[in-house]
């Protein structure tokens, strides 16, 4: 049987951790409440929260899946100030079936991970509300096909919204974390879905992930950032090279 309120097995729950956890349960009450009872499948939390890697100023990430996209409406209307730090953002089974997202996005290129991606974690994510989905019902691409794409998104979305301040560091840091777990899962490492876990599976002193890991904790200085930048350009000069040996 699914233990929705996982998090009543935590010890030494910090404040940070003590008030998401309010408002995971004020916002599930919301969804709940937003949309008919047989149009709502599932709620997940995934994200630092579960993984209990939170800092001052992180989100909580909320996915409802609906039956219908046409639903995702009333979902979005639950993000409301008094659920900060939770982000609800809902997925429909149309969205899964088909591995895209209907919803419109104000920065483009989109940044937006496509379904299979949040499919392809499930496993590491925790169900707060209904009937856990089987990813084997929809289509997921393989690894190196998702890292492909990956790297595009970062080359082509990532790093120019980036230098025209569409996003911050921050935003753009976690991403790149991503591509290494993405890069290393290619290389047939078995990693936990974790910011921890991605350093631990590279154990590369020269490899990027160290500045990502260190740039997570302190926040680089401009110089540090402009460095970085090239750094990762020439990783993924490099990564783009080993795809090709690895097909």
């Amino acid at each position: 049987m699914v233990k929705y309120n996982f998090w009543e097995d935590w010890r030494n729950k910090t404040e940070i951790e003590l008030n998401a956890i309010e408002k995971v349960k004020l916002a599930r009450d919301l969804i709940i409440k937003s949309v008919p009872k047989k149009v709502l499948i599932a709620i997940y939390i995934k994200g630092s929260f579960v993984r209990r890697e939170m800092k001052e100023g992180s989100d909580v990430d909320m996915v409802p899946i609906v039956s219908e996209y046409k639903y995702q409406g009333n979902i979005w209307e639950t993000n409301v100030p008094e659920v900060n730090p939770v982000v609800i953002v809902p997925l429909s089974l149309e969205e899964l079936r088909d591995n895209k997202l209907y919803s419109k996005n104000d920065i483009q290129p989109d940044l937006r991970a496509k379904p299979d991606r949040f499919l392809d974690k499930l496993s590491s994510f925790k169900l707060i509300y209904g009937t856990p989905l089987n990813p084997k019902d929809f289509p997921i691409r393989k690894d190196i096909e998702a890292l492909k794409d990956e790297i595009k998104v970062i080359r082509e979305g990532y790093l120019p919204s980036y230098e025209k301040n569409k996003i911050d560091f921050s935003t753009f840091l976690k991403e790149v974390f991503w591509l290494i777990e993405l890069e290393q899962k290619v290389k047939g490492k078995n990693i936990e879905h974790s910011f921890q876990g991605i350093l631990k599976s590279v154990n590369d002193k020269n490899h990027i992930i160290n500045d990502v890991f260190e740039f997570r904790k302190n926040p680089p200085k401009d110089k540090e950032k402009k460095v970085f930048i090239i750094k990762l350009k020439k990783y993924l000069d490099v990564l783009e090279k080993e795809i090709l040996l690895i097909r």
